[in-house]
C-alpha cells in the first residue's frame, strides 16, 4: 500500500493522505485503490513527458542543462556594471512576467529595502493609471527596461516599450538602445527585427518551449541575474528535481501522485477547482504562476478544464475559508508549508490572559499552528487537500518547485487527452483586439 514517504534533506515531500477516501469519505476522496492504479497506469505517461523532450512544448525539460544559455546572460550582466542601473523594469504579460515576479517575490521579497539596487518593477498591464504610477516613482533615465514577446508581436509589451521609449526621447536621451533589452523567439518576428534595426542586445527564447514554461529560459534567468539571484542554484534545483521525477518509483514520484489526484478528483469526484494556497507571503506569488500554467493548459474543451484559484494562508482565512469549508464542495486544496522560514520573530508576554497561550510563541509557530488548522478543518469537512512541505525558501529549492509542477501539467495534458502547449482561446481575443485598434477613428 502506498503510504508517505520521509521527505530526504532539501527536497519537496507532497502529503496526499486526505485527499484519500479514508480521511475525507468515499463522495470526496479518491480511494487508496484506485490512486495506486492510477499511479501504476500513468507512471507510462511519465516516461511519454521525458521520451517527448525534444519535442514542441516538452523541450522545458532541457532548460536546467542550457549553461552556454546562462553563461552568455552572465557575460552580457556583467558588462552592465553593478551599479549602472537603479531600476530594472520588466515589460511583459503573462508567461513572459508571472515566473520571474514569482521567483523575484520568493527570493528577494515584497519589501525590497529601497537601498539596495537595482529595483524591480514588473508592468505586466496597460492600465494606464498602473502605468503612471511607476514613472512617478522611478527616473526612466536610470532604468534598463527588459521586454519580452514570445511571438514578437504581442500588444501589450510592444505598447509598453513605445512608452518608455517616447518618456526617454523626452528626456533628451540619445542612445536609447542601452537602456533596452529584447527577450523573444528565434526568427525574424516584429520585436527582434526592431532590435536589430536599432541595435538593441536580445536573447532567444528556445523555439520549442511556450511562453508559460519558459521561466527558466532566459526569460526568467536574464532578469534574476540582473538582480543577483544565484540562476545557477535556480537550474540545479529545477534538475534535481526532474531527476528525481524521472527515478522515482510511481508511489514517491510528486509529479505523478499531484497529477493523478487531479485528474481523479476532477473526474470522478467534481472536484472541479483547485486552490494553491502557500502559507508564506514569498510563495503566494508561485500562486499565480501555477494558475496560468493549469488555466491555459488544460482548458481546452467544455468538459476539461479545472478552475485554478490562488490564496495566502493565514489571510485567506478570513476571507474565503467559510466558503471552503461549508459552501459547494467543489475544490481540492494544495498547500504550501515552508518548514523553515528565513527569520524568527518572538511575541512579548503582555498579552491578557483571554489570549495567554500566544505568549512567548514566535509567529513561525502561529502561522504552522494556522495551516494545521486549515488542513484539519478542511478535512473534518470532507473537503480533500494535499500540503507540499518545502524545506526552505532558496533558490534551489524555488527551481524545484517549478520544474515539479511543470511535469505535473505536462501529465495532465496527456491525461486529459489535450494539448498542453497551445493557446488557441487566447488566440481570439488577440485577433479581435488587434482588429478594434486596427479601425479608423
Amino acid at each position: 500500500m502506498a503510504k508517505n514517504i520521509p521527505p530526504k534533506q532539501n527536497m519537496l515531500y507532497v502529503d496526499y493522505q486526505n485527499a484519500l477516501s479514508e480521511k475525507v469519505g468515499v463522495l470526496n476522496g479518491v480511494s487508496r485503490r484506485a490512486f495506486l492504479g492510477a499511479l501504476k497506469k500513468n507512471d507510462r505517461l511519465l516516461k511519454t513527458v521525458f521520451r517527448s523532450k525534444n519535442k514542441e512544448g516538452y523541450a522545458f525539460l532541457n532548460l536546467p542543462d542550457d549553461q552556454a544559455a546562462l553563461l552568455k546572460i552572465k557575460k552580457w550582466v556583467k558588462k552592465q556594471g553593478k551599479h549602472q542601473w537603479e531600476n530594472i523594469v520588466l515589460l511583459g504579460i503573462g508567461g513572459s512576467a508571472l515566473g520571474t515576479i514569482a521567483i523575484k517575490e520568493a527570493l528577494i521579497g515584497q519589501y525590497q529595502n529601497p537601498k539596495i539596487k537595482p529595483q524591480f518593477f514588473a508592468v505586466d498591464n496597460i492600465d494606464p493609471d498602473h502605468v503612471a504610477e511607476l514613472l512617478s516613482v522611478i527616473d526612466p533615465v536610470k532604468s534598463l527596461f527588459v521586454v519580452i514577446s514570445k511571438s514578437g508581436g504581442t500588444t501589450e509589451p510592444l505598447a509598453l516599450h513605445s512608452v518608455f521609449r517616447e518618456k526617454l526621447i523626452g528626456k533628451g536621451v540619445k542612445d536609447l538602445k542601452k537602456h533596452f533589452v529584447f527577450i523573444t523567439g528565434t526568427g525574424g518576428n516584429t520585436l527582434r527585427k526592431f532590435g536589430k534595426k536599432e541595435g538593441i542586445d536580445c536573447f532567444d527564447i528556445p523555439p520549442k518551449i511556450g511562453g508559460r514554461f519558459s521561466v527558466l529560459s532566459s526569460v526568467g534567468l536574464l532578469p534574476a541575474t540582473l538582480l543577483g539571484i544565484d540562476t545557477n542554484a535556480l537550474l540545479r534545483g529545477a534538475k534535481k528535481m526532474r531527476e528525481m521525477v524521472k527515478k522515482a518509483t510511481p508511489e514517491k514520484n510528486p509529479a505523478l501522485i499531484l497529477a493523478c489526484l487531479q485528474y481523479l478528483l476532477d473526474k470522478r469526484k467534481r472536484k472541479v477547482m483547485t486552490v494553491m494556497m502557500p502559507y508564506s507571503n514569498r510563495l503566494f506569488r508561485i500562486g499565480d504562476w501555477y494558475r496560468q500554467l493549469l488555466a491555459e493548459s488544460i482548458g481546452k474543451k467544455s468538459t476539461v478544464g479545472p478552475t485554478p484559484i490562488t490564496a495566502l494562508g493565514t489571510t485567506d482565512q478570513h476571507s474565503q475559508l467559510q466558503l471552503y469549508n461549508e459552501g459547494p464542495n467543489n475544490k481540492w486544496f494544495i498547500f504550501l508549508r515552508l518548514l523553515k522560514y528565513k527569520n524568527e520573530i518572538k511575541l512579548g508576554n503582555h498579552l491578557p490572559d483571554n489570549l495567554s497561550f500566544l505568549n512567548g510563541k514566535k509567529l513561525n509557530q502561529i502561522i504552522d499552528a494556522a495551516l494545521q488548522g486549515t488542513v484539519g478543518s478542511l478535512t473534518k469537512n470532507k473537503r480533500p487537500n494535499v500540503t507540499i512541505d518545502i524545506p526552505k525558501i532558496d533558490a534551489e529549492s524555488i527551481g524545484m518547485l517549478l520544474m515539479l509542477f511543470e511535469i505535473q501539467v505536462a501529465l495532465l495534458g496527456l491525461m486529459y487527452k489535450v494539448n498542453a502547449f497551445n493557446q488557441p482561446g487566447v488566440e481570439e481575443s488577440k485577433k479581435i483586439t488587434k482588429s478594434l485598434l486596427s479601425k479608423k477613428t
